[in-house]
């Protein structure tokens, strides 16, 4: 006990120099304290929210763990020492608030995020494909909790909805095959997922509830968060790298037949953007164009095209941005989410409204 104790000692030493560790921490404290105490009618309850937030904040700490694995598998001690620091600051801000569902949610959404995370890269996932099939299968149980709560209201406890997100992560991990060819297949699985939920909210919420248009423009801007910020952020965990670069730049040929966009992180951010920009915008777009003679229909799904591309401009900025100054990826990565997880809080924050909260 004692060594391994002197080891996580040694190990949170080491990610203290890092941003990324500094970030998750200041990010799950601020994010558990501007959640509301309830929320408006016809909004995520704050329960809900939180298992959300703490999947993502999960996201963040662990950063480019999966891709330094050793090649038995991630190391669990420094997967516990990554997440003790936004589990740390989400436990001081929700104690300080005397908000026992709010520390129970997030803390649950941390572990099983990580729990999730850590069986994907012991079955071979890279590290951006385990942190999006996390995030995805997060942001999936939190909406079941939400759909949940919505229709049994005042019947649906808190605990459930917890329940709810550790049955998901759970059933994600037993439904996985260790025969299953899990580098190969977890990025199709979910580019066919967004594929799917992307003509399934252009026909639910931009066409047969066009009043209901928001949901699509938060379910889009959901899916690429998941799927492109780790993609864009941490690569396949080779081509990033410094290492790699300098290879690169010191390979043999006078520079006309390489590529345009060589092996590096603006390269990753280039593909992931666009690509998954592309596979959520089309529907929307589509929904647009042929409701172009009624402004009412069209412009709802218009904005949400736009949004994703707006999302998609703004994530290519930070992995440029990233790239020039010469942070690391999961600061990068650390830096791209965390926002997200603030703006997220702070619109819940600010849609309360006394009479109509819950």
């Amino acid at each position: 006990m004692g060594w391994r104790l002197r080891r996580w000692i040694l190990l949170a030493t080491i990610d203290a120099r890092q941003p990324a560790a500094w970030l998750a921490l200041a990010v799950a404290a601020v994010a558990a304290g501007l959640l509301p105490e309830a929320a408006p009618v016809g909004w995520p309850t704050p329960a809900v929210v939180a298992t959300l937030l703490g999947a993502a904040l999960a996201v963040t700490a662990i950063g480019d763990a999966g891709n330094l694995r050793a090649p038995a598998g991630i190391d669990v001690g420094w997967l516990a020492e990554r997440i003790a620091w936004p589990l740390l600051g989400w436990s001081a801000a929700a104690a300080l608030r005397q908000s026992g569902p709010l520390l129970t949610c997030g803390a649950v959404g941390i572990l099983a995020t990580a729990t999730l995370v850590a069986a994907l890269v012991r079955r071979g996932a890279i590290g951006a494909d385990a942190a999006s099939m996390a995030l995805v299968a997060a942001a999936g149980t939190a909406a079941a909790g939400w759909w949940a709560e919505s229709f049994w209201p005042g019947r649906f406890p808190t605990g459930a909805v917890v329940a709810v997100l550790v049955l998901g992560v759970l059933g994600a991990v037993a439904t996985m095959s260790p025969t299953l060819s899990v580098r190969l297949h977890v990025r199709r699985v979910l580019t066919a997922a967004a594929m799917i939920g992307a003509l399934a909210g252009m026909v639910a919420w931009l066409f047969l509830a066009a009043d209901h248009a928001a949901l699509d423009l938060a379910a889009s801007l959901a899916w690429f968060a998941a799927l492109a910020v780790p993609a864009a952020t941490l690569g396949d965990g080779v081509s990033h790298a410094d290492v790699w670069r300098r290879l690169e730049r010191v390979s043999p040929g006078d520079g006309a037949s390489r590529p345009w966009l060589p092996p590096g992180r603006t390269r990753d951010g280039v593909l992931a953007a666009l690509t998954t920009s592309a596979l959520l915008g089309w529907p929307p777009l589509v929904a647009a164009l042929l409701s172009a003679t009624e402004l009412a229909r069209s412009w709802p799904a218009a904005s949400v095209a736009m949004a994703v591309a707006a999302a998609a401009g703004a994530l290519l900025a930070v992995v440029w941005l990233g790239e020039r100054v010469g942070v690391s990826p999961a600061t990068v990565q650390a830096a791209t989410l965390g926002g997200a997880c603030l703006a997220v809080a702070a619109t819940l924050a600010s849609g309360v409204a006394g009479p109509n909260c819950r």
